[in-house]
């Protein structure tokens, strides 16, 4: 079902306008939310991707140029008060920085220590230097000038039953009134696929059977990347980049250089 659940950059395009415009299926969305519809859908169409905490890597500006070229103001759901837990790759990720030194070499810095960390909420986590993590990676965002609304969906995502319910009242939101930008896995065997396949796709195709159109969702990354290509959309543009590399020596954090054979997907 992977394929069939993404749409083009132009058909999301084309569809979110269409769909807007159709004050009825709006309205019947609308209805079916109820208390669970989300504020910030209220007055305008919303391109929308989903974050533990944000960041502006290249997997989030290829986002947010693809938002502008949708037409749509971006907006970003946070999870701040979720747990940290270092086996996951993308709350590792936000500790576990992906940089490029002066010389060319690519290479991670560890800005946080995860044993210290492990458990907490992650608007509790603090770097190596005290600094708390959620600011930094806001002050990057800052720092790259691009206007982005954040939000912290925690307290919206509390008020579900359980996962497959929540699963349902997201999609519905990017049916007429946004597009999701988000991939999922569902082929390597892992936990991730089963729960893409338990979970993720059943929401999909019962809202698909209700209002007879799927939700609108454009794949964030390619499919098939090297090792090399995957590290691209975890690092930052050069200013960036030169950012953290200097704010690493400032606070004499190790660079560890990366064997991409070993970088995990």
């Amino acid at each position: 079902m992977a394929d069939g659940i993404y749409v083009s950059l132009d058909e999301a395009r084309d569809e979110l306008k269409k769909r807007w415009e159709d004050v009825e299926l709006r309205k019947r969305i609308e209805e079916e939310l109820g208390d669970k519809f989300f504020f910030a859908f209220q007055k305008f169409p919303r391109v929308v991707l989903n974050r533990q905490v944000v960041s502006p890597d290249n997997g989030f500006m290829f986002f947010y140029q693809c938002a502008k070229y949708i037409g749509e103001n971006p907006l970003v759901w946070e999870g701040l008060e979720d747990m940290f837990v270092s086996f996951n790759e993308e709350k590792k990720g936000l500790g576990r920085l992906r940089v490029t030194l002066e010389d060319g070499t690519k290479s991670t810095v560890d800005i946080m220590n995860f044993h210290e960390n492990e458990k907490k909420k992650l608007s509790k986590c603090i770097l190596k230097n005290g600094e708390i993590l959620i600011d930094f990676h806001h002050d990057l965002c800052k720092l790259s000038g691009y206007n982005i609304e954040i939000c912290d969906n925690t307290a919206w995502k509390r008020g579900m039953r359980d996962v497959s319910e929540y699963y349902h009242y997201t999609m519905l939101h990017f049916i007429a009134h946004g597009v999701l930008f988000e991939n999922f896995f569902d082929e390597g065997g892992t936990s991730e696929d089963e729960f893409t396949h338990e979970v993720v796709y059943p929401a999909i195709k019962k809202i698909e059977e209700d209002f007879g159109v799927k939700p609108l969702i454009v794949r964030l990354y390619p499919e098939n990347q090297t090792d090399e290509e995957d590290f691209y959309w975890w690092s930052y543009p050069p200013y960036i980049n030169n950012y953290i590399v200097d704010y690493a020596k400032k606070n004499n954090m190790n660079f560890k250089k990366l064997n991409f054979l070993s970088v995990k997907k």
